[in-house]
């Protein structure tokens, strides 16, 4: 149901107060505990400025060379939504005065592709920015309890990508009450579903360690595929820290190649020849690490997309746990030729 939990210190962010001009800071990450990540290495956001009454502009910069990028000659769909993802957290804690250890149940996210170009890997790390304009919910006390967001990625001052959204935030106290009768998987009798992974190259990547779908197969119905959720709970960007559900990042990315394998067998095209022009999610529930998740695709027909030059597919997939729908997605897949 959400993409990221809590942050790993319980404590609260200093607030910081609106800045008159948006110079942002390229020089340095912020501290990993205001993105909720434990690894240094896996933060990219740089700096953050309140532009308005409810905007806020942050900065970030993507390594050329990643585990999930795999060496592309263009920057990775699953980094620019951790980006996002990055610059909701951080916006939470230094400019909303949202508490460290608090924990984001992201509900819906719709990412789009604006432009293919400016995602092409330069001879120098890109510079992105994210523009955001916040919609808080706050109680009576005046503490948020979610809020919703709109807003535009540039890379190197070029646009590229827009996107909304919604997420819920819980206290640490609450979201442990709320998951505490779930079987945590430090626990002795926690198993994880084993299967394996496609062959690389057959749902778009390179890297055997960032395939996270069993082979899929048609249903027998034209235009469907399944797959089964391939789960690697030591994958270090995924599960960058432990947690206690499959992360919605991971769900994104498993619906990405489900979506470009169904694509390339249904049109017989190169796989590695697609890339997603955006993506909607919808979180209903939890999906939880030790149960079974099955993936279902739908393909669609070909659109034209006269702003990205090129003719789309959609993709509608499904994450289901026990025959229950824990995650509607529907994927534009585009073929854009990266090389």
């Amino acid at each position: 149901m959400s993409i990221s939990t809590s942050a790993l210190v319980p404590e609260t962010a200093p607030a910081c107060p609106p800045a008159p001009e948006a110079e942002l800071s390229y020089d340095a990450t912020v501290p990993r505990t205001l993105v909720h990540r434990a690894s240094i290495a896996e933060v990219f956001v740089t700096d953050s400025a309140q532009t308005g009454e409810d905007a806020y502009a942050v900065a970030a910069q993507l390594p050329r060379g990643h585990l999930i990028g795999e060496d592309s000659p263009a920057y990775d769909f699953t980094l620019l939504v951790e980006v996002v993802r990055q610059a909701g957290v951080l916006i939470a804690h230094r400019h909303l005065e949202v508490e460290l250890g608090s924990a984001f149940i992201f509900r819906d996210l719709r990412l789009r592709v604006t432009a293919f170009e400016p995602l092409r890997i330069g001879r120098r790390p890109a510079d992105l920015r994210v523009d955001v304009t916040v919609k808080t919910r706050r109680n009576r006390a005046g503490r948020v309890q979610g809020f919703t967001f709109t807003g535009d990625v540039a890379v190197d001052g070029r646009p590229a990508m827009h996107g909304e959204g919604g997420l819920l935030i819980l206290s640490r106290t609450a979201y442990q009450a709320m998951r505490s009768r779930r079987q945590l998987p430090d626990h002795p009798g926690f198993l994880l579903p084993r299967f394996t992974a496609a062959e690389p190259c057959s749902v778009g990547r390179r890297d055997a360690r960032n395939v996270f779908v069993t082979e899929p197969v048609t249903d027998g119905q034209p235009g469907r595929f399944a797959c089964q959720l391939v789960v690697d709970t030591s994958h270090p960007h995924v599960f960058d820290h432990p947690l206690d559900h499959v992360p919605g990042h991971l769900q994104m990315e498993a619906a990405r190649q489900l979506a470009v394998a169904s694509v390339a067998r249904l049109h017989g095209l190169d796989p590695c020849s697609l890339s997603v022009a955006s993506i909607e999610t919808d979180f209903t529930d939890y999906a939880e690490l030790d149960r079974i998740t099955s993936l279902r695709a739908t393909v669609g027909g070909f659109r034209s997309d006269e702003a990205l030059g090129t003719f789309t597919i959609p993709v509608a997939v499904e994450a289901v746990q026990e025959d229950t729908v824990t995650t509607a997605m529907r994927l534009e897949v585009a073929q854009y030729a990266q090389n």
